[in-house]
Order: structure tokens, then sequence, then C-alpha cells
């Protein structure tokens, strides 16, 4: 995805217009750049995944979000101009130390049968439903998947006059802009989920992989009617 200060006043007129198609008073709101994260855990038994967007979510335990997840106020809105899919492994539920991944690796996934599982993702697709209405019926995850032209093939903690890690730039890997535009309304039923072909056979290392969708665009506060 490329950025350009150019495109990000693009991106913020265009999310006035379509908050105020979608019937609230931008004029009366703060629009700000900002990002929505939801996160969910690994199931080696499921092949669909809901993912909470909202901060009441309390479908399949969802409540209890991350301290890495960012999710929608009641009384907010987010217009969606960018989204990026992929997967973490972190060593705990509270680690705030991993980065979101493009794509497996033996490496990333703690062992080739991990990353040859994983690869399943890239095969699914995302949907999202708003106030019962399809937006994005089938998404192809594919399109976040980014190998970098350097990776790591050692842990950082390897003896070395440099770390080996993965190349990658925040703001142009695996985040694909999205046209046109989607809103997200606060007070509206949003329905958000990864389905898969088949169910990821084997998680990465440890039981704390998760699924990551990141969506990148305006935030709008206080537009709608719950305060």
């Amino acid at each position: 995805m490329i950025f350009s200060q150019q495109g990000a006043r693009q991106v913020f007129d265009n999310a006035r217009r379509v908050v105020e198609a979608a019937g609230l008073n931008a004029n009366q709101a703060v629009l700000s750049q900002s990002y929505l994260r939801s996160e969910s855990l690994v199931n080696t038994a499921t092949t669909s995944y809901h993912m909470p967007v909202l901060t009441n979510d309390n479908q399949n335990g969802a409540n209890t979000s991350f301290n890495t997840s960012q999710l929608l106020a009641l009384q907010d809105a987010f217009v969606i101009s960018g989204i990026f899919i992929g997967f973490a492994n972190p060593s705990s539920n509270t680690d705030t130390t991993f980065i979101p991944r493009t794509y497996p690796s033996a490496i990333n996934c703690g062992s080739q049968a991990a990353a040859t599982s994983m690869y399943t993702l890239y095969n699914g697709q995302l949907q999202l439903s708003v106030n019962n209405r399809n937006i994005l019926t089938a998404f192809p995850i594919s399109s976040c998947y980014y190998v970098p032209q350097t990776q790591g093939l050692t842990t950082q903690a390897a003896t070395s006059p440099f770390h080996a890690i993965d190349q990658n730039d925040g703001f142009a890997s695996a985040t694909v802009p999205i046209e046109p535009n989607v809103v997200l309304i606060g007070s509206k039923n949003n329905s958000l989920s990864i389905q898969l072909p088949a169910a990821i056979s084997t998680a990465p290392s440890g039981t704390f992989g998760r699924l990551i969708v990141i969506f990148t665009g305006i935030l709008c506060q206080n537009v709608t009617p719950v305060r």
C-alpha cells in the first residue's frame, strides 16, 4: 500500500463523504487517522473465525480482548481504507514483543509442519457485514501474502554482528487498499469473520498463535446516537 500526504488527504476527504452518506453528521465529529486491530487464537479444530470489531463484542468470549487489540467504541465510526491480514506467534496472551507476520516459515511458526499448515490461511477469505448487509463477501486473504526479499534465517538471539530478521515496510508490506471505502458504525451490528477451506491442522509453536486483522483508515469519534 503506497502512502503519501496526498493519498492521506484523499482518504480523509472520502471518509467525510462516506460518513455523511451513511447518515452520520461528520461536521460534529473528530476525524483522525487511526486503525482497528482484531485478533483471534488459532484453533486447529475450526475453519471459521469470529473476529471482534466492537469493544462490547462478547461472541465466543471476544470481550476478553488481547492487550494488543484495538476495537471500535459504540459511539464512533471507522472508515476502512486498507486491510492487513496475517498471524503471529506470541509467547503468551499478554505478550507485547511480537510482530504480525506476512508469510509462514519454519522460523516464525516454530516448525516446518506448522508453517506448511499456516499456508491454509492464505487460501481463505475475509467476510464483513454491517447492519446485516454483506459488504465484503469474499476478500481473498492471499492478497495480504507478502514474502520479503530478505528473510530471517536464524533467531534474533543468534551470535552475529547483526540480527537476521525479515525485511518489512510498515506502510507498504501486505496492506491492501480498499475501494470503495467501507464504514463501520459502532451503534450497528458489525460481523467480521475469516473463513478457511480447512482447519489449520498444526498451530504455531506454543498455544498462543493468533490470526490478526488490521484495518487502517479514519476514525470518526462521537458520530453515532450512542453516547
